[in-house]
């Protein structure tokens, strides 16, 4: 399995800006799981990640700390990204929450 990032995310994992991405459903990576990047549905990337936790979070109790992991300036400007993806908001919405670390490109694992 992987994880889909818009290409615009790639600089920011890389420099260690995003550490988590917030999914409508439950992706299907497990914690400990080193997994290739895909930009969009069909180009597969050389760089890794390695999922570190996941877990459930209603969307309104996001906080700062959590905006910053996924590499924006406060939970506001998360919102507006994730009303551009998935077409609205509800505060009540459990997302699925995947902290990541980067492992690099090209790595010999």
């Amino acid at each position: 399995m992987t994880l889909i990032f818009k290409r615009q995310y790639l600089d920011r994992i890389a420099g260690g800006e995003k550490t988590a991405t917030r999914r409508a459903s439950r992706p299907m990576v497990k914690p400990g799981g080193i997994y290739r990047m895909r930009a969009g549905f069909f180009e597969y990337l050389p760089d890794r990640i390695r999922v570190l936790r996941i877990y459930p979070q209603r969307l309104s109790d996001m906080t700062s700390k959590d905006a910053l992991k996924e590499g924006f300036t406060s939970p506001e400007e998360f919102r507006r990204e994730w009303t551009g993806i998935y077409r609205s908001w509800d505060d009540d919405q459990v997302a699925w929450v995947v902290e990541f670390e980067y492992l690099g490109s090209d790595r010999k694992l």
